[in-house]
């Protein structure tokens, strides 16, 4: 009988979906962050981006300042932009590598324009998010890509 090992298996299929669904957790971090920035920022004027989208930033400096109306439009864009994230982490658990790298790509983004914003601090958040999100694309390559495999990675 084998002994058990505490290491990881990360060569059989269940362990590669479970790390590509780790990874695609942090979409669902990212949402939830988001959103719980928007409402700080609405309810209690909380000024602090260090866990919220750059884009979210942007919508807030042109129309979170006018009537409770452009408040209000502007919390629900929030959180439509919190609820897309929340979108990719639902399609990228099934398994796209399209939804992976449009939602790297659009999280990038959102990464530069923070630094536009002089917000380092919420900009090597995004890094450190993205790095996850690159890990749990690579695990979801390596499920169906034995190449990946032979990088280490």
């Amino acid at each position: 009988m084998a002994e058990p090992t505490n290491e990881r298996d990360l060569t059989s299929v269940a362990a590669k979906t479970a790390e590509m669904r780790m990874g695609a957790n942090w979409f669902f971090w990212i949402a939830i962050l988001a959103a719980a920035n928007s409402f700080l920022i609405y309810f209690f004027n909380f000024a602090n981006h260090l866990v919220g989208l750059g884009m979210s930033q942007y919508i807030d400096a042109n129309f979170a300042t006018g009537s409770e109306t452009q408040r209000a439009s502007a919390l629900v864009l929030n959180i439509a932009l919190a609820g897309l994230f929340a979108l990719f982490g639902y399609f990228a658990r099934k398994g796209s590598d399209f939804v992976f790298i449009l939602g790297m790509f659009i999280y990038f983004f959102d990464a530069v324009v923070l630094l536009g914003y002089r917000e380092f601090f919420a900009f090597a958040f995004h890094l450190f998010c993205l790095f996850f999100l690159f890990k749990g694309l690579l695990a979801s390559r390596r499920r169906y890509d034995p190449s990946v495999d032979a990088t280490g990675a």
